[in-house]
């Protein structure tokens, strides 16, 4: 069935595929350890998962003594001080003298711990288990080698997980329009060719599985609205939801957009409500443990971690609408979708997120003129697949305003911006932003439109590589 599906991919996306794979090999070798976020913390958790052999209890488990060591080798703390610390560096240190026991540091009292270690709490175990503990698996023949390999070894795990997604995003778009038409092209390029999409899914961390899932449940998705839901396609939806739950929270989205399809799309899906209620309670019970757990532990479904409180606070009584509007939340929403290649910096210089926001502004209008068209000519399939894809993305954006607008409150300081986790729609995204452009260019076939977007992307790509990255970290 494999090879079926691979020999109908075309020579174009055999192209992307190859462009992608060289890209991710430049992104996980050059980006230096620790560069990507949060990127200890999601590798200590795979760490303490080998060595403890437990779930992690948030609030109990500080970075093991050799991750915290290797930071100060690996230049990570001057890093987010000065301009440039790797610059004359032709290699980085791998000797790994780090020094220190490897054990963590688990279940002791906060109060009587050191502040140095007290701060360096690992706050991503608060997420679900499934990511790690494949990362654990993956690298347990190798865990007595160097850091530095274990690192290169997860951070390609986690490109493959990439590489599905361009994969799959060909193929659901496919669905939806044609095999080789320049609609399924024009996704699947923005997906292998966007830069921030290559570096997250070139570093440790769980993004990149929730990803895959998430482009699984879109081609399973499409897939049902066109021909039907049964049993089979239930099951299969309900796995993906499932496993996706254990990668990620935030993931539950999916179970609105079942329900909103079940309701749109009634004479395809509804005609049995056995496949859906299949679709909608195999998530719950391949996930359940983790959440009860979580009930248990910290008498919450998802627990959040909470940054320090400040004394003064100006975002306690300043309303969502103008904390997402007159705040650094915009600019640094825009800075972490296309860019952000390490902790801190590098980053694209101005102009380029001033171009690509006013790309994306008149796309987003070109895209609402393709939807009306699609009502003038009667495409209400077309119509409802569009309509409810791209509500998700929108949602997440909104869901990413609303939790950094409560963290503000509470900490006083602008956290979780994260324009990286509209990634888990990156496909979509992609769609819409094609088919807004080629709604404004004057050429039916839409080859003029792909031309242009694809050059965009290339240009994007190669100045993040040769004129950003490699120049700060090496030159």
């Amino acid at each position: 069935m494999a090879s079926r599906l691979f020999n109908r991919l075309p020579l174009f996306v055999w192209i992307l595929i190859g462009l992608f794979i060289v890209r991710a090999f430049i992104y996980a070798y050059y980006i230096p350890p620790w560069q990507g976020p949060d990127e200890p913390q999601h590798y200590d958790y795979i760490h303490f998962l080998q060595t403890e052999k437990t779930l992690p209890v948030l609030g109990e488990v500080t970075l093991c003594n050799k991750v915290r060591s290797s930071l100060t080798s690996f230049y990570f703390n001057p890093y987010t001080r000065e301009k440039n610390p790797y610059a004359g560096k032709k290699h980085l240190d791998t000797t790994e003298n780090f020094g220190g026991k490897i054990e963590h540091a688990d279940a002791k009292s906060i109060n009587s711990e050191a502040p140095a270690i007290t701060a360096q709490r690992n706050q991503i175990v608060q997420h679900p288990p499934l990511y790690y503990f494949l990362g654990a698996i993956i690298t347990w023949p190798f865990k007595n080698g160097t850091l530095l390999s274990n690192i290169f070894i997860l951070r390609m795990m986690s490109a493959l997980f990439g590489l599905g997604v361009v994969v799959l995003t060909y193929f659901g778009v496919s669905l939806l329009f044609s095999e080789r038409s320049y609609a399924a092209y024009g996704a699947t390029a923005f997906v292998a060719l966007n830069p921030m999409f290559a570096h997250v899914t070139t570093i440790i961390n769980n993004d990149s599985l929730a990803n895959l899932l998430f482009a699984v449940f879109i081609f399973l998705f499409i897939k049902s609205a066109k021909e039907g839901l049964d049993n089979k396609k239930a099951v299969y939806l309900g796995v993906v939801v499932g496993l996706g739950l254990i990668t990620k929270f935030f993931f539950v989205l999916a179970l609105p957009l079942l329900v909103l399809a079940f309701i749109f799309f009634r004479k395809t899906i509804a005609k049995n409500p056995l496949p859906f209620a299949i679709s909608t309670i195999t998530p719950l019970l391949l996930a359940g443990f983790v959440y009860l757990r979580n009930l248990y532990l910290y008498g919450a479904i998802q627990p959040i971690y909470r940054f320090r409180t400040l004394d003064n606070n100006t975002f306690q009584n300043m309303s969502i609408f103008s904390y997402a509007l007159t705040t650094e939340f915009g600019k640094k929403f825009i800075i972490s979708f296309w860019s952000n290649f390490g902790w801190i910096k590098p980053r694209f210089d101005m102009i380029y997120y001033k171009v690509a926001t006013v790309i994306v502004f008149f796309a987003l209008v070109g895209f609402v003129a393709y939807m009306i068209t699609l009502v003038l000519k009667k495409d209400f399939f077309k119509f409802k697949v569009l309509a409810l894809l791209s509500l998700a993305p929108a949602s997440l954006a909104l869901a990413i305003t609303l939790n950094s607008y409560k963290l503000a409150q509470d900490s006083g300081v602008i956290e979780g911006v994260q324009g990286r986790y509209l990634f888990s729609f990156i496909g979509v995204i992609g769609l819409v932003l094609y088919l807004g452009i080629k709604q404004l260019i004057p050429f039916r076939k839409g080859h003029l439109a792909l031309a242009i977007f694809i050059a965009g992307l290339l240009f994007l790509d190669i100045s993040a590589i040769f004129y950003h990255i490699l120049p700060y970290f090496y030159f």
